[in-house]
């Protein structure tokens, strides 16, 4: 079963029962693998107790068997269909949630029998942080460990992208938590001397040090981050007012915006939209995707980048490809 793709399982398994009134060949054809891989991920099925074959007769697929693993009664559908639930669950940014989901599931597939759990424990790894977030789970395991040592120093090896070079910290993770579909571990960074934040996915290697430090005492990340627009995080907080045409004033009075912001009606049906944040250039990032509907009117500064940005991408529009 070695390099077996455990989320090809699973997509077979859901496709037989979302879309029966297909022959195998439009099966494997949809699925983009070959008629011979298509069929050793059957074997490897019938081998775990999900069986199926197809009727010509009601030009359909039919599934024959899906045996019960003995946990609480659980088929292999069923626990698929869990594993699938928590990339969901991961996708609506709770990681503690997703956290709690992972040890649970975890705790199910242990119970797998041998020949189903490493096939079940590979397709949790691949779906929920392979795919979901791009992490390895091993990484992900060893920050897990340390934080819950109270804190165990770890030295990464970070891709940074912003110097083009991998580098050593010296790090004390505290606490994993998702953004805009990005997991991110934040934490002391001994080498910065100060709070870090590292996205998962960057780091390439993690081993542990000898020691074990606790948590700063000012540390809180509530208080860090009540003020972030997105991601990140900044040490003072500026009030920025943006300007929004009445063509898209609707969207900004719809979650998540309602809350991160004052809304004030004009006359003319725009809107002034309000928001403190400790991270500015965040703000005009998201501003930018709204094109012309959206201005910023404060801070100067900020007004100023905007401006430059959008004068750089009339130049870069304005050269002949």
């Amino acid at each position: 079963m070695q390099g077996l793709r455990p989320v090809r399982l699973i997509q077979i398994c859901h496709e037989i029962k979302a879309n029966p009134k297909r022959s195998p060949k439009e099966l494997y054809q949809a699925l983009g693998v070959s008629k011979q891989q298509f069929y050793k991920d059957k074997k490897t099925l019938e081998k775990l107790g999900f069986k199926f074959t197809y009727s010509s007769k009601k030009k359909s697929l039919i599934i024959e068997q899906d045996s019960l693993i003995n946990i609480y009664d659980l088929t292999l559908n069923e626990i698929f269909a869990l594993v699938m639930s928590v990339r969901q669950l991961s996708s609506i940014g709770d990681y503690s949630l997703t956290q709690d989901a992972l040890s649970g599931i975890r705790r199910i597939i242990n119970q797998a029998p041998l020949q189903a759990r490493g096939i079940l424990q590979s397709a949790l790894d691949d779906i929920v942080f392979k795919e979901g977030f791009g992490c390895d789970p091993k990484i992900i395991e060893t920050l897990t460990e340390a934080i819950k040592e109270n804190v165990r120093r770890v030295i990464i090896t970070y891709d940074n992208y912003k110097r083009g070079e991998l580098l050593k910290y010296e790090f004390d993770p505290y606490t994993i938590f998702p953004r805009k579909n990005g997991l991110y571990v934040e934490g002391y960074s001994f080498t910065h001397k100060e709070i870090r934040m590292f996205r998962i996915n960057r780091i390439k290697d993690i081993r542990f040090t000898q020691f074990i430090v606790p948590r700063r005492s000012d540390y809180s990340f509530k208080e860090r981050h009540k003020d972030s627009f997105g991601v990140f995080t900044g040490n003072e907080t500026t009030k920025v007012k943006i300007r929004f045409s009445k063509n898209v004033a609707r969207y900004m009075e719809e979650p998540p915006w309602v809350s991160k912001g004052k809304i004030t009606k004009l006359n003319n049906g725009n809107i002034l939209y309000e928001i403190n944040t400790s991270y500015p250039q965040e703000a005009m990032w998201w501003v930018l995707q709204w094109g012309s509907e959206a201005e910023i009117l404060e801070p100067e500064w900020l007004r100023e980048e905007v401006i430059k940005t959008a004068q750089g991408m009339v130049e870069a529009y304005s050269r002949k490809m």
